[in-house]
């Protein structure tokens, strides 16, 4: 049985994947914004922005990890 902490990482880590499920398909719809003659600059910054972030919660959730010693 998971530990409370264990528990809160695990939910973690779910966010953390649906969100980045949620950016490539985001992402895998920009050639299609694009060939519609919509302007994509923002969107792809804003992808970038928000990959950035994700690894960043992944480096951190994994320092959190190492702190606390759950597997």
């Amino acid at each position: 049985m998971l530990s409370e902490a264990g528990a809160g990482l695990a939910r973690c880590d779910r966010t953390i994947e649906e969100t980045e499920r949620n950016v490539r398909v985001l992402e895998a719809m920009i050639p299609q914004m694009a060939a519609k003659g919509y302007p994509t600059d923002k969107v792809e910054e804003q992808i970038q922005m928000l990959t950035q972030m994700l690894s960043h919660l992944k480096t951190q959730r994994w320092e959190i990890e190492g702190m606390l010693g759950e597997p």
